[in-house]
């Protein structure tokens, strides 16, 4: 499956391949993964709330590849660590709104793809690997528990990011991050009057100081 292949079965199945080998994208596949990558972003702002940041195309397609490669290395056993740093390298663009929402187009099956590194085995170095690029992409990794709600700025002083960040530590229910200083109070207007009914567990006394 090329990397076109694999944006488009992940976008509208759910489910993805990925070749047996390690090797460089063709330029055709990049060509055609930019299209499938633009057409992403098109269809995705619909369901941003508020005004979703510009589409970034550097970091959609880093981002694109990268999970592409992850897999890769979750699947083929054999692959040596040394080359995760050759086809798993970081970002090397400002994590901008723009940045940061792009790569979210494929960077938000994060938390899935790193359970399950880290079911297969903890002490991996993919799920090392995993762990420091969930901490660069504060948004994407909502959902993942050891990640904290720290390095927030570039994510919470974006509207749109705000909102989806808080949608998704509410939608875990991870109740460490909703009690965070920067989240609660972002926590509390999203839940308003449906705590109660969405999450009971969460107590909180409105009254104290």
């Amino acid at each position: 499956m090329t990397l076109s292949e694999f944006i488009s079965s992940l976008i509208n199945k759910g489910e993805v391949r990925v070749a047996h080998v390690l090797q460089d994208f063709e330029e055709e596949e990049i060509r055609l993964a930019r299209i499938h990558l633009q057409q992403y972003y098109t269809d995705d702002i619909n369901d941003m709330p508020g005004q979703a940041p510009p589409y970034e195309e550097k970091a959609a397609l880093w981002a694109a590849g990268y999970l592409y490669r992850t897999i890769q290395f979750l699947l083929l056993r054999h692959l040596e660590a040394a080359e995760l740093e050759h086809y798993l390298p970081p970002y090397d663009g400002e994590h901008t709104p723009a940045a940061i929402y792009s790569a979210d187009l494929c960077l938000r099956y994060l938390p899935d793809i790193f359970l399950l590194a880290k079911g297969i085995s903890p002490e991996d170095p993919l799920v090392k690997t995993l762990v420091v690029l969930a901490a660069q992409w504060r948004l994407s990794a909502a959902a993942i528990p050891e990640i904290p709600a720290e390095g927030l700025p570039a994510v919470l002083d974006h509207p749109s990011l705000k909102r989806t960040y808080t949608d998704r530590i509410i939608l875990a229910k991870d109740d460490e991050k909703c009690r965070h200083p920067e989240c609660l109070p972002l926590v509390i207007e999203a839940l308003g009057m449906h705590t109660a009914q969405f999450w009971p567990q969460f107590k909180i006394d409105l009254t104290a100081s």
